[in-house]
C-alpha cells in the first residue's frame, strides 16, 4: 500500500467493507434465526470439570442433550466430538493437545492414536462451544478458552513427568500462551498455528461481534467440525491473536520468547495463516536450539533465505505432486493420514466449497475419484482458494498429508533424545 494513502482513506475502505458484509449478509441471518442449530443451548458447556474421567462424562451427557446431528449415527458423532485419551498407562512423557476454531477432537483422533502406539501418552480436550452446534458459538469468549485450556492442562500436567503442550490453529495460539505462565513444558508441537490470520479483516471481529453474528451459514454436513461459525468464535480467535502478540512482542525480553524447543508443522499455501509470519514467529521468539519447521512447499520461508544460522531448522516437503493430483497442503491437511476414515484417499466425503465459482463447485460434487468429470479434468486437491495456470481445473479441499508417516516419526524423534539436527531432517 503506498504510504501516502492516508488513515482516513483507510477507514473509510474499511466501513465500507463492514457495510458490504453486513448489507449482503442479512438472508444467511434470517437463515440462522430459523434454524435451532444457531440458536445457543440454555445448557451450560461443562467446564473446570477435573478429573478427566468426570470431565468426560460431563461433556458426554452435554452433547448428547445438545447435539444437533448430522446423520444418522448418533452415538458415532458424539464420539468424533468427545475429549479423549490414549496411552494411560504411560507416566513419563505426554503430549496436551487442543483442537482449531469450528473443529473437534477427532482431528487429533489418528494422530493421537499412532502416537500412543509409540509409547507417548494424549490427551485432548474440547473447547466450549465446540461439538454440539453451530449456535453454541454465540456465547464463547477468548477469556473462556484460555482458561479452560489452562485448566485442563494443569490437570494432565500432573498424570506425566516430561510435559509436550500443542495445538491446532487456534489450539496452538491457546497452549503457546499457556507456556508463557509455565516452566514444566519440555516441548511444543504445533500444526499451522494460527499466529496471524491472512485476512486483515479478521482484526474487526471483535468490534463487531454482536452487530453481526453470522458471516456465513453453510449445510452442516460435516460431523467432526461445524461448516458455519458465528462471529463471536472469530472475535475469540482474533483476541488469541492480539494476546499472542502482546507476549511476543513485550519490550521485556524474558516475555519476548519461549526458551521450549518446538516442532511446527505448515503448509506453505496455508490460505487461513499468514506462513511467512509464523515463520518469522518460529525464528525470533522460540529460542531454544532445538526446533524445526517442517515446511510443506516449494519456496523456503524468506527468514530461512540467506540465513546459514539456521541451518538444520527447516524440513521441506513438496506438495506439488501431480500424481496424486495434489497441487498445495492445505490449512488442515497435516493431521490425517490418506488412509483416515473420513479425510482420507478412500473417503466418499470431499470438501467442495473452496473457493471455486459455482459450476466448478458442482462439478467436485459430481466428480468421483479416478474418474473424469463433466469438463474432463480429474478433481485436484489443494487449500481453499487455490488457483493455477489451469483455468479449468476443479478443485477440493487436500483433507490428508502425504507425508503423514514422515510426520510421525519426526514427533516421535523429537520428543525423544534426538538432537535439532537429526530429528529436522529428510
Amino acid at each position: 500500500m503506498p504510504q501516502h494513502v492516508s488513515e482516513n482513506k483507510i477507514g473509510q475502505s474499511l466501513s465500507a467493507l463492514v457495510l458490504f458484509v453486513l448489507l449482503t449478509s442479512c438472508h444467511s441471518f434470517d437463515n440462522a434465526q430459523s434454524d435451532a442449530s444457531f440458536n445457543a443451548s440454555t445448557q451450560p458447556f461443562p467446564t473446570q470439570v477435573a478429573p478427566f474421567d468426570n470431565y468426560k462424562e460431563q461433556v458426554f451427557n452435554y452433547l448428547s442433550a445438545n447435539r444437533s446431528f448430522v446423520g444418522t449415527d448418533k452415538s458415532a458423532e458424539i464420539s468424533m466430538n468427545m475429549p479423549f485419551e490414549c496411552g494411560i498407562s504411560v507416566n513419563d512423557k505426554g503430549l496436551f493437545l487442543v483442537h482449531g476454531l469450528g473443529d473437534s477432537p477427532y482431528f487429533f483422533r489418528e494422530l493421537a492414536a499412532t502416537l500412543c502406539e509409540k509409547g507417548l501418552r494424549v490427551r485432548v480436550m474440547l473447547l466450549p462451544g465446540h461439538g454440539s452446534k453451530p449456535g453454541d458459538m454465540l456465547s464463547v469468549s477468548y477469556e473462556q478458552w484460555q482458561a479452560e485450556t489452562d485448566f485442563q492442562l494443569e490437570q494432565f500436567a500432573s498424570t506425566v513427568e516430561q510435559l509436550y503442550v500443542g495445538g491446532f490453529s487456534t489450539g496452538a495460539n491457546l497452549t503457546t500462551i499457556s507456556a508463557f505462565e509455565r516452566n514444566d513444558i519440555n516441548g511444543m508441537i504445533h500444526f499451522s498455528p494460527a499466529f496471524k490470520s491472512r485476512f486483515f479483516v479478521s482484526k474487526l471481529a471483535p468490534y463487531i461481534d454482536t452487530l453481526y453474528p453470522w458471516p456465513n451459514v453453510e449445510e452442516e454436513d460435516n460431523p467432526s467440525r461445524y461448516n458455519s461459525t458465528a462471529m463471536p468464535g472469530f472475535a475469540a480467535y482474533q483476541e488469541s491473536v492480539n494476546a499472542l502478540a502482546r507476549l511476543f512482542d513485550d519490550n521485556d525480553v524474558k516475555k519476548a520468547s519461549l526458551d521450549v524447543p518446538v516442532l511446527m508443522v505448515v503448509a506453505e499455501k496455508d490460505s487461513v495463516v499468514d506462513t511467512q509470519h509464523v515463520a518469522k514467529r518460529f525464528k525470533e521468539n522460540f529460542t531454544n536450539d532445538k526446533k524445526c519447521l517442517l515446511w510443506q512447499g516449494e519456496e523456503a520461508p524468506d527468514v530461512f533465505v540467506d540465513n546459514p544460522s539456521m541451518s538444520g531448522q527447516l524440513l521441506m516437503q513438496s506438495m506439488n505432486l501431480p500424481e496424486e493430483r495434489i497441487s498445495a497442503a492445505s490449512h488442515m491437511s497435516s493431521l490425517f493420514s490418506d488412509r483416515n476414515s473420513l479425510y482420507g484417499t478412500q473417503s466418499t466425503f470431499r470438501i467442495c466449497d473452496n473457493g471455486q465459482d459455482g459450476e466448478l463447485e458442482a462439478l467436485c460434487k459430481q466428480g468421483k475419484e479416478g474418474k473424469e468429470d463433466k469438463a474432463g479434468e480429474d478433481v485436484w486437491y489443494g487449500p481453499w482458494g487455490y488457483e493455477d495456470e489451469n483455468a479449468n481445473r476443479v478443485y477440493a479441499r487436500l483433507t490428508y498429508n502425504p507425508y503423514f508417516d514422515v510426520m510421525i516419526d519426526k514427533i516421535v524423534a523429537f520428543t525423544g533424545d534426538e538432537s535439532a539436527g537429526n530429528f529436522c531432517t529428510p
